[in-house]
């Protein structure tokens, strides 16, 4: 765990999502909760030892898998993007099988406990933007569409840190399985133009960065747009989109999650942006 500012503590060490605490004079606010529920619960007894006080709320950043299935563990309420809030009730008790299946797949030992993962819903929720004061501490939470409709990032204005859930990662390339590409590359735009001072950014994966990660994840959308919208152009076959595969994979050489999941996901990121694309076209 490191402290990156006064009462500000983050953990980029779980596998896939980084996650993040605000200590306040009530308690903690929590960013996120780690993918499997043995790390949930690690993360639950480190979140007790920062304060006796229990978990105020949990901010969840998107509707991603790896993100709100152990929500659970910090038994706190949940606080998300009211699309996000709809995708939770929409899986009413349990997870889907897709979802189980996909971390399952990602590391199988850790995935075993998943299928005992009851849906945790969201007690609050907001459209365009939050704000909640909490023992003397401003949290700012604004939609950040993009990596999914329900992906916010979530600004400490006294800190100047910035979680920007996964519209910024690091180390891994973008998952762009649901993306609305075009909207991501606004909100990013948005990031780079922020009013207020910005002293820390934390992504939703990978490493603490600069605002020059905001561009690598730019070129990289923009990237695969323009190579799959010369393929549509040149009319080749949908199916050989899938061998672009390796350009975009040496982009990341040494990501920190499975490179066969990840083979699996940018090939289904290339599929959905063709398929963006041609939509956008007029094409179905």
């Amino acid at each position: 765990m490191q402290e990156i500012a006064e009462n500000i503590f983050i953990e980029t060490e779980y596998e896939g999502v980084n996650v993040g605490a605000i200590r306040t004079r009530r308690g903690i606010i929590a960013i996120d909760a780690p993918s499997y529920p043995r790390q949930a619960r690690d993360w639950a007894m480190r979140l007790h030892a920062l304060s006796p006080r229990s978990v105020q709320y949990t901010i969840l950043t998107d509707y991603h898998g790896d993100r709100i299935m152990n929500a659970r563990w910090l038994n706190a309420p949940v606080v998300a993007h009211e699309t996000t809030a709809d995708r939770l009730r929409s899986y009413d008790k349990r997870y889907p099988q897709q979802l189980l299946e996909s971390l399952s797949s990602r590391n199988p030992e850790f995935g075993r406990e998943l299928s005992q993962s009851p849906v945790e819903h969201a007690s609050m929720s907001f459209t365009k933007f939050m704000q909640i004061w909490k023992g003397g501490v401003e949290i700012q939470m604004f939609a950040a569409p993009g990596p999914t409709a329900g992906s916010i990032g979530v600004y400490l204005p006294q800190s100047g840190v910035m979680f920007t859930g996964d519209c910024v990662v690091t180390d891994c390339p973008p998952l762009l399985v649901e993306a609305d590409t075009a909207a991501w590359l606004e909100t990013l735009k948005q990031l780079e133009n922020w009013p207020d001072p910005i002293q820390h950014i934390v992504p939703g994966r990978g490493k603490p960065c600069s605002l020059d990660a905001l561009t690598a994840v730019s070129n990289y959308i923009q990237t695969m747009r323009e190579r799959l919208q010369v393929h549509i152009a040149e009319q080749r076959p949908r199916e050989e989109i899938h061998s672009y595969l390796r350009d975009f994979l040496t982009l990341y050489p040494d990501p920190p999650l499975p490179q066969e999941w990840l083979k699996k996901q940018l090939k289904y990121s290339l599929e959905h942006v063709y398929d963006e694309i041609q939509l956008a076209n007029g094409n179905e």
